[in-house]
């Protein structure tokens, strides 16, 4: 992307010109390197790019393209840190480059309102600015997710699938609808890693579908379709034992591979394990046959792959929930019992319908009902922690956590609303309350996700803005 405009000749001009030129250079040759997996190199280039632009600040400090040209360099920095495993660098250039996006939003919101002022035309819609800011926080939801921070992950996830929904990327017939499958591709392995696998196989379906209104998987959506979404539904399915939609998308991937020239031993293996599991062993022989050709790790991969286990979703965990209270309640026991029908009713109105659900917001149905359900939510979590149902309890926690997360910035964005007042503080503070006591108890147990789960929940508590205790 061209951001500077070229300048006229003098002395001052030509070393402008020579550290505009050194940025673009080092800057292009970090992409590639990106593209060609070498995010070492990447880095180096970036580092070289990031010293021009310091130059050029210093010789020319109120040229305009600099800001949007650094927001876009640390927004590549972020993914190539990311690949490097340098999350904390990664998710700290994507911080820098949301607060230069969001500098750059209010400066396009004020040019637009004095253009308004002066009666010009204007684009309606957000301003560009709003859709960088979201490519940001999508890129650094990757990095929390890695980072095993599922909070800032799928808060962030939130925000970016928010930003394309104003931009009116998810309407029929949008010419932002490539957009819209991009981000639900990546949002899938997001809330596969850290958030609930029934939304993540939401996510990738709908982009698979988007995808094919486009047109069909193409080269140029390799990287998204079968990078992201094909793969995640391919498990989702087939850990469900809907051989036929894990087949058809495994077909996809297939084809996708030798389209692409790529080795196709990966998605022969996948294929052929998926064959074998459903008992048509006929079939399968021939797939695992040629995926060994390439690797017998392929096969190895897609084995663990099918035999994990996943995580219990928010329905899964409330309907564990619901039974547990049930058993309680029928053996005579009182104290501290819920009411399963209060929990069923939960269960329905955040999992239930056939309403899209994507993320948070896609849950949460009537704002004014979220520090009620925020706080059932907390009492849920509580009463799985003590029944020693820990991954069950952290879903539904962290669902608490993002429910009042997603209601905090659908009011604060809607200020002038007088209906926009959402009692949320208590909820917050009873749903952290909460999550904390599940982190103590995983820190007591010796857990490894104590320590994430920590700096998590200090995360959940500032962009809530609650103060610290």
């Amino acid at each position: 992307m061209r951001i500077f405009r070229r300048r006229g000749a003098s002395q001052d001009r030509d070393r402008t010109e020579q550290a505009i030129q050194e940025y673009r250079t080092a800057y292009e040759r970090g992409l590639a390197a990106e593209q060609s997996q070498e995010p070492a190199r990447a880095l180096a280039e970036f580092a070289r790019a990031q010293h021009a632009l310091d130059r050029l600040d210093a010789a020319s400090p109120d040229l305009p393209e600099v800001p949007q040209a650094r927001a876009g360099l640390l927004y590549a920095m972020g993914r190539a840190r990311t690949d490097v495993g340098d999350v904390a660098g990664a998710v700290a250039a994507l911080d820098q480059a949301e607060k230069l996006y969001q500098r750059m939003e209010a400066e396009q919101l004020v040019a637009r309102k004095e253009g308004e002022l002066r009666g010009d035309r204007q684009e309606t819609g957000p301003v560009p600015a709003v859709l960088l800011t979201a490519d940001v926080r999508l890129r650094r939801a990757r990095a929390y997710a890695e980072w095993d921070r599922p909070f800032s992950a799928l808060s962030d996830l939130d925000m970016a699938i928010g930003g394309y929904m104003r931009a009116g990327a998810f309407t029929p017939l949008s010419d932002r609808s490539g957009d819209a499958a991009r981000i639900l591709a990546v949002g899938a392995g997001i809330q596969l890693r850290a958030g609930d696998h029934e939304l993540a196989l939401e996510c990738g379906q709908a982009s698979l579908a988007r995808y094919q209104e486009m047109g069909g998987v193409g080269p140029e959506v390799l990287t998204y379709a079968i990078g992201f979404a094909a793969p995640v539904v391919s498990m989702l399915e087939a850990a469900r034992g809907r051989w036929d939609a894990a087949l058809a998308v495994d077909g996809v991937i297939l084809e996708a591979a030798e389209l692409g020239r790529a080795g196709s031993s990966g998605a022969h293996a996948r294929i052929g394990v998926h064959l074998r599991e459903a008992g048509r062993d006929a079939e399968a022989a021939g797939h695992l046959a040629m995926a060994a050709r390439g690797s017998h790790d392929r096969i190895a991969e897609m084995e663990r792959e099918f035999a994990s286990v996943l995580a219990p979703s928010l329905r899964e965990a409330l309907l564990e929930a619901e039974r547990t209270e049930s058993t309680r309640l029928a053996g005579g026991a009182r104290a501290g019992a819920l009411d399963p029908l209060e929990i069923r009713t939960l269960r329905l109105a955040l999992c239930g319908g056939d309403g899209a659900r994507f993320s948070a917001t896609g849950r949460m149905n009537v704002v004014n009902a979220v520090p009620r359900q925020a706080t059932s939510l907390a009492r849920i979590g509580h009463q799985l922690i003590a029944s020693d149902r820990l991954p069950a309890a952290l879903r539904v926690l962290w669902e608490a956590l993002l429910l009042c997360d997603a209601a905090h910035r659908w009011a604060t964005m809607n200020t002038g609303d007088s209906t926009a007042t959402v009692p949320l503080r208590e909820a917050e503070e009873t749903a952290l309350t909460a999550a904390a006591a599940l982190v103590d108890t995983l820190d007591r147990a010796g857990d490894p996700m104590s320590d994430a789960l920590t700096a998590d929940l200090r995360n959940a508590r500032e962009r809530l803005g609650l103060s610290a205790h």
